[in-house]
């Protein structure tokens, strides 16, 4: 399909256009660390459209419409988790890997920034790279490289008349467990025993169960190798506001025991936005415009939100279309139309934000 495959009515991405868009935006595999081939083609649209489009020094896709003294942020991502989803574009959804997580958010910002050139703002989409991944590269490069916006939206499925107003953080720590050698047979003390002792301890503390509610904490144990004399997994916390990463790791350690060492491997900080936030509210208007009541979310896992919150303190909202139960799922996809309200509604905040908070005031 070429860029001029995708055809306009006076200048504006008609819907059968936005659907073939985001149909070949789920057919291309973009699993983290392999979001090149998607990258380029976005990129390639983006520029077919007119705007201002590259990829950065990560692999962040770009894309700048408009020329207004004040800039909005449209930010999706472009990976997906593993796992094979067949394609299927069917005549009322979409299936495929990354469908809903994030493509569908994705997609619908960017058609919602190609065609707001009218308004008096700056729009800078970015599709960014290694979300799903431990280390949100692409976000922590954006945040790093890109001058702080006047506002942000960040794009993931939160269903289209939904807007996320908080994700808990992640404290993610290491623990090791090491004996002296001996011979199996021997009664000496075994380091896989230890630490699987250990775990069944702090496992009284915390669980999954922790993300039953949004004040909690919640633990998965990942990534464990056990073996006699040395042994290791990763622990993963999901955390709400007020957490501390370092008092929550000298707890964990003091729960596992003097034979078990404890670092902290990563963290992201929580974050919740007011409902009075400029971006949330025009969310909401664009959600009632729409005719529909908005509602609120708060989520137990992280975004992109949390990764830019560390340093951006502007006004921020994550949005997007789809079913956020589907995510990550054997059977993942969106219906379109769905992802055609999502882009409405993304359109309409953007005109919303112009006409309020990011007005140029002489």
């Amino acid at each position: 399909m070429t860029i001029q495959d995708f055809s306009t009515r006076e200048g504006e991405l008609v819907d059968s256009a936005a659907v073939a868009l985001l149909a070949e935006a789920v057919s291309i595999p973009s699993v983290s660390g392999e979001e090149r081939r998607l990258a380029e083609r976005l990129r390639e649209i983006a520029a077919g459209f007119g705007a201002e489009s590259f990829l950065d020094d990560v692999g962040n896709a770009h894309a700048i419409v408009g020329s207004g003294a004040r800039t909005v942020v449209l930010l999706s991502h472009l990976d997906t988790v593993p796992g094979e989803v067949p394609f299927e574009h069917g005549e009322t959804h979409i299936r495929g890997r990354g469908a809903v997580d994030a493509k569908g958010p994705l997609i619908a910002m960017l058609v919602a920034a190609l065609t707001s050139r009218d308004l008096g703002l700056r729009v800078h989409w970015i599709g960014v790279v290694e979300e799903e991944a431990l280390s949100s590269r692409g976000a922590e490069h954006v945040r790093e490289t890109v001058p702080v916006p006047d506002a942000v939206l960040v794009g993931e499925p939160s269903g289209s008349s939904t807007v996320t107003v908080g994700y808990k953080g992640m404290v993610q720590l290491d623990v090791r467990c090491e004996v002296t050698r001996t011979h199996t047979a021997t009664p000496e003390l075994k380091s896989s025993e230890t630490l699987i002792a250990a775990l069944a301890r702090l496992l009284d503390v915390f669980s999954t169960r922790g993300n039953a509610n949004f004040a909690d904490v919640g633990m998965v144990v990942k990534n464990g190798n056990f073996e006699p004399f040395s042994s290791r997994c990763s622990l993963s916390f999901r955390t709400p506001p007020h957490t501390s990463p370092e008092e929550l790791r000298h707890q964990v350690a003091a729960i596992l025991g003097e034979h078990v060492a404890v670092t902290l491997r990563y963290e992201v900080p929580p974050v919740v936005v007011p409902r009075s936030s400029p971006c949330v509210r025009a969310l909401s208007r664009a959600i009632a415009i729409e005719g529909r009541k908005p509602r609120y979310s708060l989520k137990t896992g992280t975004s992109d939100m949390n990764t830019l919150s560390r340093t951006w303190t502007v006004p921020m909202a994550t949005y997007g279309p789809g079913d956020p139960y589907q995510n990550h799922t054997d059977g993942e996809h969106i219906a379109i139309a769905e992802y055609l309200a999502g882009v409405r509604i993304l359109r309409t905040a953007l005109r919303e934000l112009d006409n309020s908070l990011l007005e140029v005031k002489p």
